[in-house]
């Protein structure tokens, strides 16, 4: 087999060296009208594993991506009370949800992922779209599950950042409390 980041022989679906580099990553964050959104990677440097979300072996590597991020922060991560994890519309796709896996991995003694609480009602796929079609067609998120902690917000991939903004107002618009959102990458050239 060979890795999908740098296509070395390997028995793993991402060779050691290319964890190695992934295990380094550039954090970065975008203020989307004052709520912070963090992430990991940059678009570009990863683009190829996130594309492999559509195939059988995404699971598989959105496993070892969280593993080498949104793990890390979670055990680093520091807040007075229990936080809840969402993630944007954890419908499963393909056999599994690219956003649970995310979540699942940030499970801690302090941080709770909720599953199914946050589901979009327009199923429009924004791959390759324009801000203007985003914006002509939201998501229309849904609140599903009763949630009292704080909230983080987790995606895959931050764009334009309309996903993100209408899920944190559409938490706060139900009196909840959403601190920020964390991604694995952000699309911003």
């Amino acid at each position: 087999m060979r890795c999908l980041k740098c296509g070395s022989f390997t028995f793993k679906f991402i060779c050691k060296n290319c964890k190695r580099v992934l295990s380094e990553f550039e954090s970065g964050y975008r203020d989307i009208d004052g709520f912070k959104v963090y992430s990991f990677y940059k678009y570009d440097d990863i683009r190829s594993l996130i594309h492999s979300k559509h195939q059988m072996h995404g699971h598989f590597v959105f496993r070892e991506l969280a593993k080498l991020s949104f793990s890390k922060f979670a055990d680093t991560f520091k807040f007075k009370s229990v936080v809840n994890i969402i993630a944007l519309d954890d419908q499963t796709s393909s056999g599994y949800s690219h956003t649970a896996v995310l979540a699942h991995s940030m499970k801690s003694e302090s941080l709770k992922p909720i599953y199914g609480a946050l589901r979009a009602t327009n199923k429009v796929k924004y791959s390759g779209k324009t801000l203007e079609f985003r914006k002509n067609n939201p998501r229309n998120f849904k609140l599903l599950k009763e949630i009292s902690n704080p909230i983080i917000l987790v995606d895959d991939i931050i764009t334009t950042g309309s996903s993100m903004k209408e899920a944190k107002n559409l938490l706060l618009s139900c009196g909840k409390l959403p601190l920020f959102g964390l991604v694995l990458a952000d699309a911003r050239e």
